[in-house]
């Protein structure tokens, strides 16, 4: 097994007021002619990153809307109350501004539960920049610099600053860890800190209220589908639409956020960008592209492909670790087990089809000798049993035979028993002549009582939206940021570049918090200082491992990234 060690619209010219152009999702967007004017784009085509199909899965408005119920004027407007979107809010009300959010659901949607941070004062420069290209080689080299910078730059504060916020209204994180962090040959350290929350959507529905309770408006149920812009190309509000299909137009003196979330149910965009993953099951809904489409409307650009995704399966605990024989919904062993968890899904995207909802299957045995190492010196049958939180009915069975184990686990008996036995053989003769796995990587499967978990996986994320520069201000063609436009969250940038997320544990939602925090606060001022700032400091003692100690400091640190 190959280890790493641990780990605007604009038709036809005007808007409501004069000089202000409505840009609907599904309209024409705004392209620069040669002398870099916005063109009339009344009978334009659509921008090249769009097709007419995307908005038949949008909910945004192609027609100008020019008749409101309200309209109101706040400093910052953000589209999107998840986990960019609320510390935005929050971190809007904190700076005293005025601020609004637009939000598609009845509630708050926020996924996930880890982030994580670098603690720069403990790490040397060499020791992150190595770090940085470690995770860069993993995606072909494809990551976005400017964007991995920003997060190793600005989290160390966000992230504390969220988990200082949680614990203002009760919400404590369920984990620290620091052993993620790298103690390289050459001496070089990067020091990385991991929290776990035991909830995201909890934690961000609890800081939404505070925002509330200190000012902020939300408008539920009130998507944006229009975005409001000035013949120059600056970005002065968004327009909702509400339960009652009246319209409110938000003015924002400062800037608009968009954090929308990614594409996923948005058919047309996924079989266009992402079209071998199309036999995977969703695990969200309603995350259709709009903050995208606004963006691109706006003269934003998509970010090329690859859009990482993030497809991962149900075992994402210490089981990913372990390289157990992989067998498919057909009881067939369909791959090198050794491939990280969250690559698995290229394996089975040649065969697989949407029935058979990634369903597949990992078998091991009892052997606490000469089992397939995943967490050095623990065997894998040390995480089952009674007793264990892995021992789910759901998730985990068991069988004194193989034929016992085949059933119970839902496998085709005749096929599973035949490919369990030829992996043994295999086992045997120590090589793989079936898929080239290491003999030192491969264990028989031959002490009862054997097991299985019964594997699945699901799109829980594309990790890919319109092109940001490095504040998160949303470019154009050339590169140059539109005035008064930010992205922020799942749905800005390129940050992974790759075709799998294969990043730093914890970087996607803590990338995502912190662009929330620091697109207001440079919106608000010009600058990336917060006025009432956290830092790791302030969590420290919340990081000391039970030597009491960080990773980063034991001899006992790791020396190289781990790849899940």
């Amino acid at each position: 097994m190959q280890t790493m060690d641990r780990r605007m619209f604009i038709k036809g010219g005007i808007g409501a007021a004069a000089g202000t152009a409505l840009l609907g999702m599904a309209g024409c967007a705004p392209s620069a002619t040669a002398s870099g004017k916005l063109a009339d784009t009344a009978n334009d085509e659509l921008p090249a990153d769009l097709k007419e199909s995307d908005f038949d899965f949008s909910i945004v408005e192609r027609e100008p809307i020019t008749e409101f119920a309200a309209e109101e004027t706040y400093d910052i407007v953000v589209v999107g109350a998840g986990c960019a979107g609320v510390p935005a809010v929050l971190t809007a009300v904190e700076e005293g501004a005025k601020v609004a959010c637009l939000q598609k659901e009845a509630v708050v949607s926020a996924n996930g539960n880890g982030c994580s941070f670098v603690a720069k004062e403990h790490s040397t420069p060499a020791g992150i920049k190595r770090w940085r290209s470690d995770w860069a080689r993993l995606n072909d080299w494809r990551i976005n610099n400017d964007l991995f910078d920003y997060y190793v730059e600005y989290a160390e504060e966000a992230v504390p600053w969220v988990i200082s916020q949680g614990r203002s209204v009760g919400i404590e994180p369920i984990e620290f860890l620091t052993d993620s962090s790298i103690r390289y040959d050459d001496g070089s350290v990067v020091a990385v800190c991991d929290a776990t929350q035991a909830s995201n959507q909890d934690l961000m529905t609890a800081l939404a209220q505070k925002a509330a309770d200190g000012g902020a408006t939300f408008y539920y149920e009130t998507p944006c589908v229009q975005l409001v812009q000035e013949e120059d190309g600056t970005i002065t509000g968004a327009i909702g639409k509400q339960k009652d299909g009246t319209y409110v137009k938000l003015t924002a003196t400062k800037g608009v956020v968009l954090a929308a979330g990614d594409y996923m149910n948005n058919e047309s965009m996924v079989d266009r960008n992402m079209r071998d993953a199309s036999m995977f099951p969703l695990c969200l809904v309603n995350h259709t592209g709009d903050g995208h489409i606004l963006g691109i409307l706006a003269g934003g650009r998509m970010a090329p492909l690859g859009h990482a995704r993030q497809i991962h399966t149900n075992y994402i605990g210490p089981f990913m670790f372990y390289p157990f024989l992989a067998l498919d919904v057909n009881g067939k062993r369909f791959c090198n087990e050794t491939i990280p968890m969250s690559s698995l899904n290229i394996s089975m995207s040649a065969t697989y089809k949407p029935e058979d909802r990634g369903i597949h299957y990992r078998i091991f045995d009892s052997k606490t000798e000469g089992a397939v190492e995943g967490i050095p010196g623990v065997p894998p049958v040390a995480l089952v049993g009674e007793g264990s939180a892995w021992m789910d009915p759901e998730t985990v069975v068991s069988g004194n035979t193989l034929e016992e184990l085949c059933e119970a686990a839902g496998i085709p008996v005749q096929e599973g028993v035949a490919s369990i036995e030829r992996y043994n053989e295999l086992c045997a003769k120590g090589t793989d002549d079936d898929f080239g796995v290491a003999g030192s990587d491969m264990a028989a499967i031959d002490t009862p009582p054997f097991f299985c978990i019964k594997g699945d996986v699901g799109i829980s994320g594309i990790n890919a939206g319109i092109m940001v520069d490095d504040r998160y201000r949303v470019t154009d063609g050339e590169g140059n940021p539109i005035p008064g436009l930010y992205a922020a969250g799942i749905q800005a940038g390129n940050p992974c570049g790759g075709i799998n997320w294969n990043m730093p544990g914890g970087f996607s939602n803590a990338h995502i918090f912190t662009a929330g925090r620091y697109t207001v606060i440079h919106a608000l001022t010009g600058d990336m200082t917060p006025s009432n700032p956290a830092s790791f400091d302030s969590i420290a003692d919340s990081f000391i491992g039970e030597d009491g100690g960080y990773a980063w400091d034991s001899p006992a640190c790791a020396t190289a990234i781990s790849v899940w």
